[in-house]
């Protein structure tokens, strides 16, 4: 789960045991660490253009569990070396991540530092022994050595965005299913669910550290905004652009955000094969919903309101997850290439998505899923864990945007 804490040092800092609870099988083999590389310089220009936005994100290989990498860029209005010694200083962490408890410097040798972070969650405590390594002037790498949430590594890459501000790219891999009994059964519930939580984790230390680095550079912003979610106001998906051309081969994220940094809006893009036409379909089709989101446990269309807009669709549902339950009456309504999901009662009052189905030159289809924060989705572990650090709430709405969209295209 905390896989922003990677070097591949030989030197590794004496570890305390993990407790059983949070031992994986002990026959099953150690998995293998992946060497992380960021995105091709292209396809990072690409996502340039949604930087003013706020940070956006490639997930590669999202159904693959501990396969998934993760990368996140932002754009932070401090300088390069300034951003760079803000995260390569673990000692300072707790000052930008409210979460960590504790942070103890093991060791320094040179380059590499290895040290100790705890966390206390609502329903368990997690420790992580960890091996920083400060590659240049340009990259940090980061290594988890040992933890209750698994084994997972990162590097960070840093681009100069003129004098007084930073591009910063967070490239991750984890496997909270090896980690605590817990997070094994988060990771058990659906293949995407391991990229969700890194994508948590991941936007707590980018979000995070930029603001510090930030601050230290002069700007009058608060540590974390009051609050991680901001009304959604009318939805608009991210610019068309080079950006769009990712989905071919990955999953694209792009978050709006105020200017304090709470989440506002979050858009997940991906790419099939399949004409807009095959999608809407399937979105008109609301009837059949159960088939497509499973979390859907009942699905009933009702008559029309005169107030609904001609060939829209009433109906009440029940959604149903191990951690949620809502039920109430959504409208769908359509145009030719965009559906939208409007809360009318219960637990939906307030919340809308949108889908908009754009079509591919090269043939198929890039779909996007455009919504707030999804917080009445949230179970008691993920509130009070983002009571803690709001900005968990952005990494909340993407992972969960990402398990409904694949859903979707999932067949087609």
């Amino acid at each position: 789960m905390l896989a922003g804490c990677a070097s591949n040092t030989p030197r590794r800092p004496t570890a305390t045991p993990a407790t059983a609870a949070a031992s994986p099988d002990a026959s099953a083999p150690e998995p293998s660490r992946p060497t992380l590389a960021p995105p091709p310089a292209a396809q990072l220009d690409a996502l340039q253009a949604l930087l003013a936005r706020g940070p956006a994100v490639i997930v590669r290989n999202p159904d693959g569990g501990a396969d998934a990498r993760i990368t996140m860029m932002h754009r932070a209005r401090a300088p390069l070396a300034l951003l760079r010694r803000t995260i390569a200083t673990p000692a300072e962490y707790t000052r930008f991540m409210p979460i960590l408890r504790d942070v103890e410097i093991l060791s320094t040798h040179g380059t590499r530092t290895g040290f100790r972070f705890d966390v206390a969650a609502p329903l368990f405590n997690v420790s992580a022994l960890c091996e920083m390594r400060v590659v240049g002037e340009r990259r940090v790498d980061v290594e988890i050595t040992e933890s209750e949430t698994g084994p997972g590594a990162s590097r960070w890459d840093f681009f100069a965005d003129g004098a007084d501000a930073t591009t910063v790219v967070l490239t991750t891999w984890g496997d909270p299913s090896r980690g605590h009994w817990l997070l094994r059964q988060f990771a058990r519930r659906s293949p995407a669910s391991i990229a969700g939580m890194n994508i948590a984790v991941d936007s707590v230390l980018v979000l995070g550290a930029s603001r510090s680095a930030e601050i230290a550079a002069g700007a009058q912003l608060p540590m974390r905004p009051e609050r991680g979610d901001a009304p959604a106001g009318e939805l608009q998906p991210p610019p068309h652009g080079a950006w769009e051309g990712i989905t071919r081969e990955a999953t694209v994220l792009s978050m709006l955000m105020t200017p304090e940094g709470a989440t506002r809006q979050v858009s997940v893009s991906a790419w099939t094969s399949v004409a807009p036409e095959v999608v809407m379909a399937r979105l008109r089709d609301v009837e059949h919903y159960t088939r497509v989101w499973g979390s859907y446990r009942e699905v009933e269309r009702l008559p029309p309101d005169p107030s609904d807009p001609p060939g829209s669709v009433r109906f009440r549902s029940r959604a149903e997850t191990p951690l949620s339950r809502l039920e109430g009456v959504q409208r769908a309504r359509f145009e030719e290439r965009t559906a939208w999901h409007e809360g009318i009662s219960g637990d939906y009052v307030g919340e809308s998505h949108r889908f908009d189905l754009t079509p591919d030159p090269e043939g198929g289809t890039v779909v996007t899923l455009t919504g707030g924060t999804d917080l009445t989705r949230a179970g008691f572990v993920t509130r009070a864990l983002i009571a803690r650090d709001p900005w968990l709430v952005t990494g909340f709405a993407g992972s969960w945007k990402i398990v409904w969209l694949r859903h979707l295209l999932r067949g087609l």
